[in-house]
């Protein structure tokens, strides 16, 4: 009776019935296929609060930071030992860091060429 069924459902409905067997196939190679997409769902949701909450204290953090800061800040200028910026010292030492991160880095690059060659 059954493969009389199957004969039927296979003269009037092709596709669906192929279909049906591909899907049966997938099913039997991955027989958790939809738990397992449902668990990673889950897991993402997870993952996404995780990273909710770290934003949240990350920008909780960086608020307190500026709030030490200013205080420091005003403290410092109310006792007159905030320190002036000068721009030009400022350049120098910026200058100064750019030069020495450049040559750390050519000498990095001579010395791995060095010991490929």
């Amino acid at each position: 009776m059954k493969s009389y069924v199957a004969r039927i459902a296979r003269r009037f409905a092709p596709r669906t019935i192929r279909n049906l067997e591909a899907l049966s196939d997938l099913t039997a190679d991955h027989a958790e296929g939809p738990l397992r997409f449902v668990a990673y769902e889950r897991e993402l949701q997870d993952l996404r609060r995780e990273v909710d909450a770290l934003r949240r204290d990350n920008r909780r953090v960086a608020e307190l930071y500026d709030v030490v800061f200013e205080r420091a800040r005003r403290d410092a200028a109310e006792r007159g030992v905030a320190p002036s910026a000068d721009r030009e010292v400022t350049n120098r030492a910026i200058a100064a860091l750019e030069e020495r991160i450049e040559s750390e880095k050519n000498g990095r690059g001579a010395t791995n060429r060095e010991s490929g060659a």
